[in-house]
């Protein structure tokens, strides 16, 4: 993430680079989103099949922590 992070400020400017959010877009369980939240550059992420397991309710909570 913070490769694209410094792409966009070489290549477009410190600001767009910091007005531009940048989502993670692999798997994400129960199990690491712990790890992805903390991950420099990451400004969120996109949750697939897992929205619509009962599991995603602990997912929510731990981002709203």
């Amino acid at each position: 993430m913070e490769l694209i992070r410094n792409w966009l400020t070489e290549n477009c400017g410190n600001e767009i680079a910091n007005e531009t959010r940048i989502l993670y877009g692999g798997p994400v369980t129960e199990t690491n989103t712990e790890n992805i939240i903390k991950l420099p550059g990451v400004d969120g992420f996109l949750i697939g099949s897992t929205s619509t397991k009962p599991v995603f309710r602990n997912i929510f909570e731990m981002v709203n922590n």
